[in-house]
């Protein structure tokens, strides 16, 4: 596609980044490809960091964000991407 620019944003009150919260348990009854693209979010919010967070909409705020520079991080790491 000869793509120049990639543009990667986030949402608020994202029903992805809210259901990566949930307990692994709670997440691997779902369908193995669903399970295994939540985990993978899961693994990218660092969950500790809003424990001391108590207003619900900043959590959600935060992790969106922190999703979108995870998600930027991984971009840059792949060289098909990076060699374009």
């Amino acid at each position: 596609l000869k793509v120049k620019v990639l543009v990667v944003l986030g949402h608020e009150l994202c029903g992805a980044v809210k259901a990566a919260r949930l307990p692994v348990a709670l997440l691997q009854r779902g369908p193995r490809e669903l399970s295994e693209t939540m985990l993978g979010l899961k693994g990218l919010i660092d969950q500790d960091r809003y424990k001391s967070v108590r207003d619900a909409r900043t959590v959600d705020r935060e992790a969106v964000t922190t999703n979108v520079n995870r998600q930027v991080e991984a971009l840059t790491r792949d060289e098909g991407i990076m060699a374009k």
